[in-house]
Parts: structure tokens; sequence; C-alpha cells
């Protein structure tokens, strides 16, 4: 018989229909009045379906019961029912019966057909009891109190924190069917419980798997098959019911799994092979990849190696592409981690305030090549490991995850949970209650046990004399950002590893501030406008407050004047000052001598619309910011860093698997446009290395070129580094200094030409050159996206960048920091635009 996929998988694809109630008014699904009921489709939660139906949520949310209802016949051959993930304590009621509960939303709740009884048609509830009753049950008290949250006995209740962060998380806390409702039908063998470990011994691979089977039918043969190699597996029977299989595969030199930007994430399809006596089946068992991983933390360091490279790990902490349903379709997840990946990041951390992602996130990660940092869902509170039964939910709760995510070569760090050690010590606590059993004992014991080859971390941060120290272990860095500390000290604080860093509230573009405010509305102190701001719960000042503050600093301007005076002018400045923040820092910690081996930005997409930490907006669409994070992120970059009295350093950054061979070329500039020394050198980079040199070494007699010891007036205002590779006319990377500060003076009288390099149906390369150096530029199209954005444009050097989803009169607006008023570009008109 030729074997074939098992169709063993079915969506529940009825309607299902969502009421809230009063805590305690019914006690049972039929009592209800489902007539009034909203139209529900899972996965979803109570806040989306009222969202799907423009209505206001009741709020708060956790004062009401939640209930779903579906009508269903079950399948002649059902197995099991699956509830991937149900947010909140659940009950779950069979014609009004009570047959099942879920006390985890982080775990898959499965009901065995039997719970059904003989009834096969009927109505399936799902019933979501108001959480704040069940934080009323008197519980014994925690050792320390946080500010994260409200209520303190959320520590007891396996939900998600979203929705319950007063200053930061919107509200509309998660209660429903948040993750797929399916069938498992019967069929001839079940894997109940597998394990597939893909290990490297030198340059060869070798699969070690281990499965239990339930069975109808007794096994003949089992074959696991990786890629194109496969290999005969013992089958030793238990029982009539059950069989065991377990073996190995050998896998000659396998391509290796590695992060996008040090080679290509090469992955392999495995399969389970199953025969018996008139039976053939293939059961996937998902893609996977053979990787090494090791950290090296010699002197307080923390080096991530993979394949025995050491990686620059830089990224953002995830925050959900849908942060009401808390599901996304998939070609929505993969456009968010497309331009995740784009932008060069190479590692996403999933907080412990949130929730574990949605199994597409997983498999997209292995295919883009990003790794993830996966928080466990703990956070800031003192969680009573000591109960026997909590203790039991947590440990199935995690072991569930490790299973789940076998397959997943993406999976690079286990980190048990955020900020739990570093809110004990602050508050006071003795050091031996910093870290409980479970994060010190139990979590590591259960990764050694599912996924040797991860990392773990107990806390993050962790690991210095106080756990929120930043020269050693993981830190928690907001030197720059919250504690108003000027740009050197992310260099100064000697920072090794940063799972969180440079929060600030980012102010999206002008298409979102005027469909939250109007067209020429400005934002302001308004609460529409500052429920956007995330700030620290009780706190006096908010992120915009710290952003204002640099603002101030930077271009020697009274930001809170400048909010009234000139909207423009401080939208502008606005925008690109955290964006300029973030690439600064970047390039410190990148740079050829530096401790940090990684840095995560505090965090990907904002939670509401507004100027939130994202550094996408809560529509997915680019900040100011976000370019600024790609170039400095990128996979080949030049950049030049400030050492004081030394002047200038010029790096060259080659993290890539193929050689680097072009020019580099320094500038320095006399504006408007008047180059005061120019030097080219060749220059070859070998795959995952750097190189760096002082600029007074490149050039042919001291400049002072950071404008360290100011014997007199300022000789240039720009230094500019371009690096181009042979094969290309325009520049690939670059980077920037401005010796004499930031604010540069108006230019009145640019040209800038627009050539089209190449098009295709999807999007169209251009070149752009100006006469005169413009600062962040900012280019708009009236129809379209652009690669890249607010970059700074060199008199005479061309700058290289796409534009898609633009038409034949797309016509584009160019701004700039130093130009009054802006340009209108237009393509040639031989140039037939898709």
């Amino acid at each position: 018989m030729q074997a074939f996929l098992s169709p063993s998988v079915s969506a529940v694809d009825s309607q299902w229909a969502m009421q809230i109630t009063a805590s305690g008014q019914f006690s049972a699904p039929s009592a209800l009045n489902w007539q009034a009921a909203l139209t529900a489709q899972p996965p979803c939660t109570a806040a989306s379906v009222y969202r799907a139906a423009n209505q206001a949520l009741p709020e708060p949310l956790d004062q009401h019961d939640v209930w779903f209802q579906t009508t269903l016949t079950l399948p002649e051959d059902l197995a099991f029912l699956h509830f991937d993930g149900l947010a909140g304590p659940a009950q779950i009621f069979w014609n009004d019966v009570q047959i099942g509960q879920s006390d985890t939303m982080f775990m898959r709740c499965s009901l065995p057909d039997s719970v059904f009884g003989a009834q096969r048609s009927g109505t399936l509830t799902l019933y979501f009891p108001a959480l704040n009753s069940l934080l009323a049950q008197r519980r014994p008290r925690p050792r320390w109190k946080t500010r994260l949250v409200e209520q303190q006995q959320l520590r007891w209740l396996r939900t998600s924190l979203l929705g319950r962060m007063p200053g930061w998380s919107p509200a509309g806390a998660p209660v429903g069917p948040y993750r797929p409702v399916w069938f498992e039908r019967r069929q001839t063998w079940r894997i109940s419980q597998h394990r597939l470990q893909p290990e490297l011994h030198g340059n060869d691979g070798y699969v070690r798997f281990h499965a239990h089977i339930q069975q109808t039918q007794k096994l003949k043969r089992a074959l696991l098959h990786v890629g194109p190699h496969s290999a005969e597996l013992s089958i030793l029977p238990q029982d009539a019911q059950r069989s065991e299989l377990q073996g190995e595969l050998f896998f000659p030199e396998p391509q290796r799994w590695w992060p996008h930007t040090h080679g290509t994430p090469h992955l392999y399809t495995c399969l389970l092979e199953l025969e018996g006596e008139n039976q053939h089946l293939m059961l996937p068992l998902g893609e996977t990849g053979f990787r090494s991983l090791h950290a090296d933390q010699q002197d307080g360091g923390y080096t991530v190696y993979v394949n025995d490279v050491a990686v620059f790990c830089r990224g953002a902490c995830w925050t959900p592409a849908d942060v009401t349903r808390l599901y996304a379709e998939p070609d929505v997840l993969r456009q968010h981690l497309e331009l995740a990946r784009d932008a060069g990041m190479n590692m996403l951390r999933l907080p412990g305030t949130m929730q574990f992602e949605q199994d597409m996130f997983y498999q997209l990660c292995n295919e883009m090549g990003i790794m993830v940092w996966q928080d466990m869902m703990f956070a800031n509170m003192d969680y009573p490991v000591g109960d026997a039964a909590f203790a039991d939910l947590i440990t199935a709760e995690a072991s569930n995850f490790l299973q789940h995510t076998q397959s997943a070569v993406c999976l690079a760090v286990i980190c048990g949970n955020s900020e739990v050690e570093q809110q004990a010590a602050m508050l006071g606590q003795p050091a031996e209650n910093w870290r409980n059993p479970f994060f010190a004992e139990s979590l590591p014991a259960l990764c050694q046990q599912w996924r040797p080859d991860l990392l773990y971390i107990p806390s993050s941060p962790s690991g210095g004399v106080m756990p929120f120290q930043v020269d050693a272990g993981i830190a928690h860095y907001f030197g720059v950002g919250a504690y108003l500390r000027t740009p050197d000290d992310a260099r100064l604080s000697g920072v090794r590893f940063t799972s969180e860093c440079l929060g600030f509230a980012n102010m999206p573009e002008d298409s979102l501030l005027d469909r939250m405010h109007g067209n020429g509305d400005s934002p302001g102190a308004h609460p529409s406008w500052k429920q956007g701001v995330p700030r620290d719960h009780g706190t006096a000042w908010d992120f915009e407050d710290v952003r204002d503050h640099y603002l101030t600093q930077i271009y020697q301007t009274d930001a809170m004047r400048l909010r009234y005076a000139d909207r423009e002018r401080y939208l502008a400045l606005t925008r690109r000052v955290t964006g300029q923040l973030m690439e600064q820092t970047l390039q410190t910690w990148r740079r050829a001598g530096s401790g940090c081996h990684g840095a995560l930005i505090w965090f990907w997409k904002d939670l509401r619309e507004g100027a939130g930490w994202g550094v996408v907006d809560a529509h997915g669409q680019p900040k100011a910011a976000y370019y600024y994070l790609k170039r400095s992120m990128a996979t080949q970059a030049a950049f030049l860093t400030d050492e004081g009295l030394n002047g200038l350093a010029c790096h060259v950054v080659n993290d890539s698997a193929q050689t680097m061979r072009g020019t580099l070329t320094l500038r320095l500039l006399r504006l408007p446009s008047s180059t005061t020394a120019e030097v080219s050198l060749p220059l070859e980079l070998a795959p995952h290395s750097q190189w760096q040199q002082r600029a007074d070494a490149l050039l042919p007699y001291f400049m002072d070129t950071a404008y360290a010891y100011r014997f007199g007036p300022v000789s240039h205002q720009v230094a500019a580094l371009h690096w181009q590779a042979e094969e290309d006319s325009a520049p690939a990377a670059a980077g920037f200094a401005f010796p004499a500060g930031h604010v540069l003076p108006a230019e009145s009288h640019a040209s800038v030409a627009l050539q089209v390099v190449d098009q295709d149906a999807q999007q169209v390369q251009i070149r752009l050159c100006s006469d005169r150096f413009l600062q962040a530029v900012h280019l708009q199209a009236n129809d379209g996206q652009c690669s890249d954005n607010y970059f700074h444009l060199y008199p005479g050097v061309p700058h290289t960048l796409q534009l898609s989803g633009v038409a034949a009169n797309t016509r584009l607006q160019l701004s700039a920091l130093n130009l009054n008023g802006a340009l209108k570009l237009a393509f040639p008109a031989e140039a037939a635009v898709s």
C-alpha cells in the first residue's frame, strides 16, 4: 500500500456564540439567553469578538464571566478534542455537563472521546469565570509586591499579564479560545510522546529518536526519515495496545542551520514511517536542522556561539502581531518576521509577561534563520512554587512546551522568568530569596531532559553582583533611555549582553497620527494620546518625557516649546532622535573590542496606537527607529565611533559567510558640499570577522577628526565612511559622525537626482544622488514602501534603495532635517514603473 500523510486532524469549523455576563450570574450554559450573543470564531478572545462587532468591550473584563458556545456533531471516529489554548481558567461543558477544565492558558487541553458519553450531537460550552472572583480566594501572601500588576494574587493563576499591567499594556485582558480547536480522529498508530534530538559530532549529524506508540494493529516495521537519509527503528512491544520505538539515524556531513546573518538556515524534513499487516503510514514530525550552540561566560561575559562562531545577537523583544486576538494568520505573521529579518535581527525574545507563540511562529523562525529567546511565562512576582499543585502545573506546562517545540532549531535560549530576581533584589529581599528552586533546579533539569541543546538562563536579568547591574551576565539596560544617561554611558557601563534595552516612546508616521487625531492635529498631553505613551506604573514621568529630554540635549532646543510652536519640526526631530540613539548605541556595542555580545530592543510592535516602545507601529508599519536599527544591525556594516582624544575610529563588520571585497572610503565634509579630505583603500574581510582602524591612520596628516582638541573652528561638520563592494556601483553600507554636533545649517538649494536602476512587478530599485549633504532624509511615496529611510545623503555619493507597491504615477517627496521645505521627485519619463 502506498504511504500517505495521516488525515487524522480537522478543525472545529462550526460557528460559535459568545456572551459576557455578571460574575456568578449563571451556573449552567442552558440558563443563558444565547439569542443575544455575539458571533465568534476561534482562535479568538472576548476582546477580538467585540472588536469584530465594532462594540465596546465591558471593562474591566476580569470582573465578568465569559461564555463561548457552539453546536457540534462529533465524528464517529473521534479520538480527542483538542483546545490548543484557553486564555484564563476555563470549564468545559457538553450539553450542560462539565466534562473538563483548563487551569493554564499555556498548555493544550485535550479531552478524550470517552468523556462525551453516548450523545454525539449537542452544545459545547466554554465557561471562563471572572478572574477577580478567583483572585479573591484567600491564599498565602507573597514575600514581596510588584508594581507591574495591581493584583498580587495573579501569581497563582497561569494566564497572561497582558491587559493587566497598568502603564504600558492596553486594556482588554485575553479571555477565550485564543488557539485552534480541533478534532483528532482515531488511527491505527498514534504517537503519544516522542523525542527527536539532532546532534553534531564533528562534521557528521546524528538524530536520536524515541517514541511511545498507541496501536490497534501490531507494528511490523518503523523507519525514521530525515532529509535524504533513513534509519530503521527498533520496535519494543509493551502490550497489545502499545509499542516503543527507538533508534539513531546517521546523517553524514549535513548542511548546518545558521542564523540568517551568519549563513543559510538549512532545514530537513522529518517523517516517521510505520508499517503493519495492511497499513502503511507516514507521520510528519516537522522540520529540523543541525547546529551546535554554547555560551562563553568567562569573566562575567555572555557570548553565544553557533557552530563555534561567535554571534552578536541583536533583535527585539517580540510582541504579538495581534495583541487583541493573540493569534495571527500565517501571512500576517510572515510579514512581521520578514520585516524583523530584513532589519538584520537574528534573535527575538518572547518576554515572560505575555505568551508562548503559535506553532507557525517557530516554524517561520526556523525557515528565516531567526533565533528565539523564550522566557517561560513568569514575570516579577513571587511565584508559589512550594505549593505542590502549582509546582505540578508549571512543571507540566514547561515539559509540554519543550516537547512541543522539539523540532524548533531556532529555539536557542530558555529563560526561567523576566525580572523575578531583579524585583526581589530591588525590594531588599536577601539573596537566598532571589531565585527559587523551580528556576534554579527543576526547570534546567527539564531542559536537559527534553532540549539539552539549548542555553538556559534562570532569570532576565541575572548574573551580576546585583541582578540588575549591567556589567556581568544578562542585563536590562536603560541607562540610555529611562535613566537619562548620556550616550557614552552605553560604553562606560560595560554591558555584556542586554536582553532588554533602549526603550523609547517612538513616534509613528504622519499617516497614523492623522488616523488617530485628524489631519494636522498635534500629539500632546491629551489623555487619548497619552494612553499610547508607555510609562512605568507609579512614576511621575512617562517615556515621552524621556524622548523629549534627549531631543532637547542633542538638538539644542526646548522640546516642549517646539512641540507647540512648530509641530512639523518637532515631529521631524522626535522621530529621528530615538533611532539615532539606538543606532549609536548598537554601533558602540558592535565595535571591535567591545565586551557586549547581544542587544535586544524593548520592543518590536506597539500594543496600541501611539508613540509606544515598538519600532513598528500598532498596524505593523515601520517607524523611523526601525530604519536606524536596520543599518546598525546589518550583516555587513560600516560605521564610525568617537574615541575621544584618539579621534574617530572606522569599523567594518562582516557577519556573513562570504568574503567581503571592495573599497572603503573615508570622507570629511565642510558644509554644504566641500570635501576637505577623501581617502580610499581596498579591503578584503573574511567571513565572520571585523576590521577597525583609526581615521588618523588613514589620513595623510592630523585633522582632528572628532573635533576633540578644538584648535580653532571645526574644519568639517560631517565625517562619512562608505563601503562599496567590487561588483556594486553604489556603496552598500555607510556610517556618519557629526564632530560639531547634530544641528546643521539649513539648506535651501539642494538638488537630488533620481535614477531607476532596476524594476520588476514587485518593486523598483532607485538611486538618489544629491549635490549637497542632506541629513536624515525621509522619503515618502504616496502609494509605496521604502526599503530604507531616514538616511544621510553625501554630496555626489549615490544611495540605492527599493520601492515596493508603487505605480506609474508615483510621486516621491523628500525631506531632510537640514532642508528648508521638501523636494518633489518624479520617475524619469522613460521608466515604466509597474
